[in-house]
């Protein structure tokens, strides 16, 4: 893959500071559909027309010593065209200015026709400063429309083991749609969101049902699935299953229950734990899931908003449900979970830097 770089200046996004060196460098990273990476970047203190040099690599762990791009701070902001027709290996970067390099990052989000809610989970500090590796786990909806241009994007990021948590009503139908991998289906709860549409449809089900109905699907979770989340985490400690996506149908509820375990089982904090779970409320296109929604009457269209929703409350709600059980989080992912300290530390070992 070749690159090429094309500064875009963003205008001055901070206070000016005469301190001669950045105490910080703060870079993230977005990718387009035409795989061209945007990278953006804040010094802190301001740094005044100085250098940004770009390493970039195919392996999050390993870093040419030279770098492949530079330029300018003052931009903030630069974008790596992809001079490729092919989809190729994903890119990890780095800059460096006045002597300091920024953290590895990548693109959290990927541009797919169909699929929902599909993003890396790496690149996440601990709260002993450690951080998720990228590239290794990912979370996402079910991928039963995929198109061709969501098959190529996910094939190139080499994943070979698929988990499905989609409850036990989904059995044959909307299958996993990927060979030559290992497709591993660990249902849980017992009536998913597929159930509940006809009933939207038909004007049975309305916003306070839907309320209800995730309510008593976190619930259910929890106090009735946690063996299911213990065999899941058994694969997740076998290092030969890596790289892995985890998804659910909307990976709002299932998958986000799976990535509050995670991420709690590798020491992420708690807001950062949070945040990440709101994202499927930003990222999931409610007009792909019901044709024609707009046509629908007011509390049909209520009720596909509110299933569809993500709300900390739910996450804080399924928490609760956990210290009722457990008397805390801890002793649930021990007890419940087996997610012993030698698991933990497994965990830790395969998918932090």
């Amino acid at each position: 893959m070749r690159f090429k770089l094309l500064s875009l200046f963003a205008g001055t996004l901070f206070l000016y500071n005469c301190s001669p060196d950045p105490t910080t460098v703060t870079v993230m990273c977005e990718q387009d559909r035409k795989g061209n990476y945007i990278l953006k970047w804040e010094l802190y203190p301001e740094i005044d027309n100085t250098p940004i040099d770009i390493y970039i690599s195919d392996n999050d762990s390993v870093f040419p010593s030279s770098p492949q791009l530079t330029a300018n701070s003052n931009d903030y902001i630069a974008l790596i065209e992809n001079l490729s027709d092919t989809v190729e290996k994903r890119k990890y970067f780095r800059i460096k200015v006045a002597g300091i390099l920024s953290d590895i990052v990548s693109n959290r989000f990927f541009e797919m026709d169909s699929v929902q809610n599909f993003r890396d989970i790496g690149g996440y500090v601990t709260s002993d400063n450690r951080r998720v590796r990228w590239g290794k786990i990912f979370r996402s909806g079910s991928f039963f429309r995929m198109t061709t241009h969501d098959s190529l994007e996910i094939n190139s990021l080499g994943i070979k083991t698929f988990f499905d948590l989609r409850s036990e009503d989904i059995r044959k139908k909307n299958a996993q749609p990927f060979s030559n991998v290992k497709n591993i289906r660990i249902p849980i709860a017992y009536n998913g969101y597929s159930s509940i549409s006809q009933k939207v449809m038909e004007g049975r089900f309305l916003r306070g049902d839907a309320i209800i109905y995730t309510q008593d699907t976190y619930r259910d979770m929890v106090n009735n699935f946690a063996g299911q989340y213990a065999d899941f985490f058994d694969y997740l400690c076998d290092e030969n299953n890596y790289p892995v996506v985890f998804h659910c149908y909307l990976g709002k509820d299932q998958s986000g229950l799976a990535t509050f375990f995670l991420l709690r089982a590798l020491d992420v904090p708690m807001d950062i734990i949070e945040d990440d779970y709101m994202v499927s409320d930003m990222i999931i296109d409610r007009t792909k899931l019901v044709r024609n929604a707009d046509s629908l009457s007011e509390s049909r269209q209520e009720a596909f908003t509110m299933l569809s929703r993500t709300d900390i409350s739910y996450l804080r709600y399924g928490i609760s449900c956990i210290r009722e059980k457990s008397g805390s989080v801890e002793e649930y992912m021990l007890n419940e979970l087996k997610l012993t300290p030698e698991k933990k530390k497994k965990l830790k070992d395969i998918l932090l830097h």
